[in-house]
């Protein structure tokens, strides 16, 4: 697995690029403008992926807590 992300970056494709021959999350992501982030942000070190992820997931969480709340 770890080949195939490699390639991926070196091809500077997406990894669903590379498996499927199509884009699946240009194809799901309405937003163009997050799409273009995530991929920028595939291009951080591992270390800025996470706290990407972290701060992402730790806004998502919110959202979700705060549409519960509103039931």
């Amino acid at each position: 697995m770890r080949k195939l992300f490699s390639m991926a970056e070196v091809l500077e494709i997406s990894l669903e690029r590379l498996v499927h021959g199509e884009n699946i999350a240009q194809d799901t992501l309405e937003d163009s403008d997050l799409l273009s982030l995530f991929n920028r942000a595939q291009k951080l070190s591992p270390k800025q992926k996470e706290t990407v992820k972290d701060f992402l997931s730790a806004f998502v969480l919110k959202a979700d807590l705060a549409q519960k709340l509103a039931q």
